[in-house]
């Protein structure tokens, strides 16, 4: 073997290593990134109020239901025991659209779901349950709040639209913190 040879293999293996580096720090960000939206969902919900009726008992647990992957659902299980409201937190992977009206309080629409995240909404539409979505996710347009990452912050906008008979009651604090206020999606 010639030292160029030996060379050129050095220079290919020094490239693979740092094009899987890159990769992992990509995947790092990202579970960063998921942690960071999952607390800042978490402490949303401690500025809305859900209709009495929706808890069938006082000590009924908050049950925050998840769309994403299992790396999106591990970093909102890191917040359950952090209660909402004086409620337990439950999280859950979301149900099937069918279901989730009446199994979530808080929606997460989170990942890259194989649903359309409008399927989901569409469920929801008119019950008691504070959505999220991503400016990034097609039909998260629709949800109650959308979040976006700017200048290596997490800012959310609120659609008053979404909210409409939902019977949620978004706190004033809450809507002098939004980026923007909208009463309808985009």
């Amino acid at each position: 073997m010639t030292f160029k040879s030996a060379t050129s293999r050095f220079a290919c293996l020094l490239i693979a290593v740092s094009m899987m580096t890159c990769g992992i720090a990509a995947a790092e960000e990202s579970a960063a990134e998921i942690s960071v939206k999952a607390v800042v969902v978490h402490k949303i919900a401690k500025f809305v109020s859900w209709p009495d009726a929706r808890f069938g008992a006082n000590d009924a647990a908050l049950r925050l239901c998840v769309i994403g992957d299992l790396m999106v659902l591990d970093a909102f299980e890191a917040l359950s025991e952090r209660p909402i409201q004086g409620r337990t937190l439950q999280v859950l992977a979301a149900p099937e659209p069918a279901a989730v009206a009446e199994s979530c309080e808080v929606l997460f629409l989170g990942g890259d779901s194989e649903r359309d995240a409008s399927e989901w909404l569409d469920a929801v539409a008119g019950h008691p349950v504070l959505t999220f979505g991503n400016t990034d996710a097609y039909g998260a347009e629709g949800s109650i709040v959308t979040m976006t990452i700017r200048r290596n912050k997490v800012r959310f906008d609120i659609n008053l639209e979404a909210n409409e008979d939902t019977g949620l009651r978004i706190s004033a604090q809450l809507l002098q913190l939004a980026a923007t206020v909208a009463r309808s999606g985009g």
